[in-house]
């Protein structure tokens, strides 16, 4: 395991010479510096040679960086952790940090590798490092215009300054100010939160506390919607399986997380009404879909099952999605035991329009998906989101009149998507990238 960080050396560099060793170039022949063959010794003896290694002991990737040691020598320029980035990536920040902080901060592994009597330039040639490369995970966004016209996806910065953010799940919600909230559960599952205004501009990642005083919030699956008051409401499915909800208040502040019961889940989805109060849609650890709402004194319903498809009492969901409509109606879809995506509908006075299977691209019969998005539209209708089996990201659209615009590909590939309407008519899409 890597000592660099641990010895009391590190303590006493002041920020000016951290300054220096991140701004400077790596040249040939340093006196700190060291071969890739050598560094591929030291990870052998750190990590077995897994430069992507993160095994929950505070020490990350092939060279086992602490991440305060990462992010002091300018990690963060490339990923917010060190095994989120390449080998070369970590090679060239171990180069700092030797220079820093000597072999020493590898202990035994620097040692058994000579990495104090190396003296190589590990890539020779190079006057500038190697800009950061987008990967399966990364954070994309793009807006959909009022006229239907749609901008093409961008990388969202990354959290603490890195380039990208991964997320294993993303969501997103829109408020009257037209501005959108987003959620994402990063690489080291916890949530953390961003706001786009409505001239563009992002805030920068914040991670959300935990529960009970806990400094970050562990989270199974998420979701968040936006309320006709400026505040959003989110609902989380904690690493104990158990449901929480909390608020993001119109002033940015947060109410803190409260326990929803003792129900457990593996799914969850939430759509905020007219009126104040929300709708959410759990799968749980028995597999059937279930529905809650919360009024708008925070008091709850029970969790009712949803009735399945034909004559059955319960419906088997793997993903779903839930929004909220102008006239109080919600819209939820939701893929089957058979992978396909069904549509319902529960009508504002409290009854269910019942299943219907969704129809495919391009003329097929059904439409299988991995990841389902939904939102409500000031004109009623609705938009939504869905990753084929095939990895790419799908558009349709379900007009108020009831009658359906039909998939068409974004050209966008993906693992997880979100989509948020807001007030003007317009959209805006989250996808992480496969």
């Amino acid at each position: 395991m890597s000592r660099n960080a641990r010895r009391p050396r590190l303590a006493v560099i002041t920020a000016t010479a951290l300054a220096a060793i991140a701004l400077s170039t790596v040249g040939a022949g340093s006196a700190q510096a060291a071969s890739v063959a050598t560094w591929d010794k030291v990870a052998q003896c750190e990590s077995t040679g897994n430069w992507s290694i993160n095994t929950g002991n505070g020490y990350y990737g092939g060279l086992q960086i602490l991440k305060s040691t990462w992010d002091g020598f300018g990690g963060r320029a490339y990923a917010a952790y060190p095994h989120q980035a390449t080998k070369q990536q970590q090679i060239l920040i171990a180069e700092k940090i030797l220079a820093g902080q000597g072999a020493g901060a590898w202990g035994g592994c620097g040692s058994a590798a000579g990495l104090a009597y190396d003296h190589a330039d590990p890539y020779p040639g190079d006057t500038a490092a190697p800009a950061p490369v987008s990967k399966a995970g990364d954070v994309y966004h793009a807006s959909r215009m009022t006229d239907g016209s749609w901008t093409s996806f961008q990388p969202l910065n990354g959290y603490g300054g890195a380039a990208f953010f991964n997320a294993s799940q993303e969501s997103i919600a829109a408020t009257p100010d037209g501005s959108t909230q987003t959620l994402a559960t990063g690489s080291d599952g916890n949530l953390y939160h961003t706001a786009r205004y409505s001239n563009g501009t992002w805030t920068a990642w914040a991670p959300l506390p935990g529960y009970g005083g806990a400094a970050a919030f562990g989270a199974k699956d998420q979701a968040i919607t936006g309320m006709g008051s400026g505040d959003a409401h989110v609902m989380a499915i904690g690493n104990d399986s158990k449901i929480y909800q909390n608020t993001r208040f119109k002033n940015g502040t947060w109410a803190g997380w409260t326990p929803v019961g003792a129900w457990q889940a593996k799914k969850i989805a939430t759509a905020g009404l007219p009126d104040g109060s929300t709708q959410t849609l759990i799968v749980g650890n028995d597999g059937n879909l279930y529905h809650a709402t919360r009024s708008v004194e925070g008091t709850w319903t029970g969790w009712n099952a949803v009735a399945g498809l034909g004559t059955a009492p319960t419906f088997q969901a793997g993903q779903i999605a839930i929004a909220g409509l102008p006239n109080g109606d919600t819209q939820l879809l939701a893929t089957g035991n058979d992978g396909l995506v069904y549509h319902n509908v529960r009508l504002a006075n409290g009854t269910w329009q019942g299943w219907s299977k969704v129809d495919g691209y391009g003329g097929a019969p059904s439409f299988a998906a991995t990841s389902l998005a939904i939102t409500g539209m000031p004109n009623g209708d609705t938009q939504m989101l869905a990753v084929g089996n095939d990895g790419k990201t799908y558009h349709a659209a379900r007009y108020a009149a009831g009658n359906w615009q039909g998939w068409w590909a974004t050209g966008m590939g993906a693992q997880k998507v979100a989509i948020a309407g807001l007030s003007d008519g317009s959209a805006q899409m989250l996808a992480t990238r496969n």
